[in-house]
């Protein structure tokens, strides 16, 4: 049976938006400690939130994607998930912090690179792409950043 791999890009760029919100949020903090109890505790809140819709998302994601890109932690981020959905007063802010802080910007940046990857080879449609890129759902992901690397990804390709 094939897989639906159409849901696929909807699928990163969620990911991707959580994780630019996620960024925002977390901006200020340096440590565990100030970001978990700052404005009564809702930026780590909606982190935690954001955090269960990566890995709900992440989920979904086609086993093709998966297998291809086996270097972005899709397993870790749906145990995350379920670790902070069903266990969330025992989770370890520190460690949580160090997710944050550490952890998604490799991911963020793998993610990016999966994306312009499987545009630049046809395998998401590019003008579901650009829908997205006016979409004000999408407001935390870097699309200038993406678009100047397809852009370079392109002219690479083509002095071949």
């Amino acid at each position: 049976m094939l897989e639906n791999t159409a849901n696929d890009l909807l699928y990163i760029l969620s990911i991707l938006e959580s994780v630019g919100k996620i960024e925002k949020y977390s901006e200020l903090y340096d440590d565990a400690e100030h970001f978990f109890d700052a404005q009564d505790q809702m930026p780590f809140n909606a982190t935690l939130s954001l955090l269960i819709n990566i890995g709900e998302v992440s989920g979904k994601i086609t086993e093709n994607i998966k297998e291809k890109y086996s270097e972005i932690p899709w397993k870790l981020m749906k145990d995350f998930r379920n670790r902070v959905a069903h266990d969330y007063m025992n989770l370890d802010i520190f460690i949580t912090f160090n997710i944050i802080k550490k952890e998604l910007p490799r991911v963020k940046s793998d993610i990016e690179e999966l994306l312009i990857n499987e545009l630049n080879n046809e395998k998401f449609i590019m003008e579901e792409y650009k829908v997205c890129i006016g979409n004000r759902y999408y407001k935390h992901i870097n699309f200038e950043k993406i678009n100047n690397e397809l852009k370079s990804e392109n002219k690479k390709t083509d002095k071949k």
